[in-house]
């Protein structure tokens, strides 16, 4: 069952950015490094946590959603690509 974070996540990437793959704990790769998909903020941006923790920290980072990214399925599969 999908929560209501995870439902409004998908309701605003598909209203503000038109991307309806994206999902709350999805693993993506941003600028070559690998993070997961912690929510949305005000910009209609990606907020990222990533893994390397000794680059980046613990908190979330603003990422653009078209920009250097890959989104990976739940399998470890690339199922979208943008330069």
């Amino acid at each position: 069952m999908m929560t209501k974070k995870e439902k409004q996540f998908i309701d605003d990437m598909i209203r503000c950015r038109g991307i309806e793959f994206a999902r709350i704990g999805m693993m993506v790769e941003v600028y070559g490094d690998i993070g997961t998909i912690a929510g949305m903020n005000g910009s209609a941006n990606l907020d990222v946590v990533f893994a390397n923790q000794q680059k980046y920290g613990k908190h979330k980072h603003n990422c653009h959603p078209t920009c250097s990214i890959k989104y990976f399925d739940s399998d470890g599969k690339i199922i979208a690509e943008y330069a």
